[in-house]
């Protein structure tokens, strides 16, 4: 039975506008800036392409395999809810406290940081990081102000960001397929990191860790599913619908990528104005290429950001309903239908973050600290097939049990890749969840009665 704050979040999202916010989810940073990087991870094209034809099946796996859960168990807070039913309530504090501390830091950091480096290149700036700080900082807190007006404001808004970067990102595919300059067009940068000499398997394990940065946003939905229509037919096809053309649409822009770099090229991008994206735009368009790619960026980092404030804070309403979290962090505001306490709280724990790490790390221990979740997630549809299996499920998973076992299998690969290249990030993030577990105990010692389940005021 939902909670009083849980029943103040209306239903208002359709399937068609539960696509566009997975597509607004999804298309942010990545496909703009981690090209460059798994290129030169793989060191061949075929491994290349083959990467992100694999990324794009993990995703599509993930989102079938969720849409199961996503339409029995339509609860406000998605992964929590999931984890919380199969697996008890300390892994879903756990989930809460790496979504609190890591999770939405980062991503709000990542998305915001660009943000701020496209609106500096498109005022003609050079690099400033203290000036792209502030930048960073002032779009964040525009995202968040944006999204306490209420869902259905939030929704509709991201619903023309998200067709208008899409639009914008299949044009730049159009571009790249249709015209070839050559790699030797693209300058060798002095700090050009190393290059691979052809496929590892550690370099293509590691290059996934950057591929799922760009795919991620295609369970993102699920957090609002309180606030879906008809979630238990809406849900699934929002979601895959959504996951679908963005696989769609990044199969064909890293083939104009290749076309109109070639690998040399793509490797030697590196970040900021020469980031693939902006190599692409420049070479093919000229001045008009750069100014078009620049807002094209702006408005993909914005819509992401719009997203993730609108979906992330979510999570804490059952967190602080099922007293795993304060219950004052997920109240829902009676007259906006928002939680405006936990949307303001995410927006300042994305501008601490953004202070203070670089875009590499903020992706990189995204992506570390959320993979770990996605498999207890999919592995829960086999624990609640054999525990609960009276549970109505209006959608079940196609091809059960290979498309989760799929899921695992990339997932695992990944996991992998991520240690294998370990650095201070990856420990960084390991540790930031590892203190979820203390954390746990103090809450559990100490918490007063008022902090419990919110169905009681």
């Amino acid at each position: 039975m939902p909670n009083r704050d849980e029943q103040r979040l209306a239903r208002v999202i359709g399937p068609w506008l539960g696509a566009l916010i997975v597509v607004n989810a999804t298309i942010g940073t990545g496909i703009f800036k981690t090209p460059a990087k798994v290129a030169r991870l793989t060191g061949d094209v075929g491994a290349y392409l083959g990467v992100w034809v694999a990324g794009g099946l993990i995703a599509l796996c993930g989102a079938l395999t969720l849409a199961e859960l996503a339409a029995a168990l339509p609860r406000t807070g998605g992964l929590y809810e999931w984890l919380r039913r199969a697996w008890g309530r300390p892994v879903a504090f756990l989930f809460g406290w790496t979504m609190l501390v890591l999770l939405i830091p980062s991503a709000l950091g990542g998305f915001a940081r660009l943000a701020a480096e496209a609106l500096a290149a498109l005022a003609g700036a050079g690099p400033d990081r203290l000036r792209d700080t502030v930048l960073a900082i002032g779009v964040l807190a525009a995202c968040a102000g944006a999204n306490l007006f209420g869902v259905r404001t939030s929704a509709r808004t991201q619903s023309g960001v998200a067709a208008a970067k899409y639009i914008g990102v299949a044009g730049l595919a159009l571009v790249g397929l249709l015209v070839s300059t050559g790699g030797a067009t693209v300058p060798v940068p002095a700090d050009l990191p190393p290059v691979a000499s052809g496929p590892t398997l550690a370099g293509v394990f590691a290059a996934l860790v950057s591929v799922m940065w760009a795919y991620d946003g295609w369970a993102d939905l699920a957090r609002i599913g309180g606030e879906v229509r008809e979630p238990a037919r809406t849900l699934p096809r929002a979601l895959l619908g959504g996951t679908v053309a963005i696989v769609v649409v990044y199969l064909f822009i890293n083939a104009g990528y290749l076309n109109a770099l070639g690998l040399e090229g793509l490797q030697r991008s590196t970040v900021g104005e020469h980031m693939p994206a902006a190599h692409l735009a420049r070479l093919t368009l000229g001045e008009t290429g750069r100014s078009l790619l620049g807002a094209l960026v702006f408005v993909s980092c914005i819509g992401a950001c719009l997203t993730s404030l609108l979906t992330a804070p979510r999570v804490f309403v059952p967190l602080g309903a099922d007293g795993l979290f304060p219950a004052s962090l997920g109240r829902v505001s009676e007259t906006r239908g928002v939680p405006v306490r936990a949307t303001v709280v995410a927006a300042l724990v994305g501008m601490a973050y953004v202070s203070s790490r670089s875009f590499e790390q903020l992706t990189e221990a995204f992506v570390v600290g959320f993979f770990p979740f996605y498999i207890l997630a999919v592995l829960a549809v086999f624990r609640l097939r054999r525990t609960e299996p009276d549970l109505a499920r209006p959608f079940r998973v196609p091809l059960y049990p290979w498309v989760p076992a799929i899921f695992l299998l990339g997932a695992g690969c990944l996991m992998v890749g991520a240690l294998l290249d370990a650095d201070r990030t990856a420990l960084f993030a390991l540790g930031v969840m590892a203190f979820g577990f203390p954390a746990q105990w103090v809450w559990r010692r100490f918490a007063r009665p008022s902090d419990g389940p919110a169905a009681a005021d």
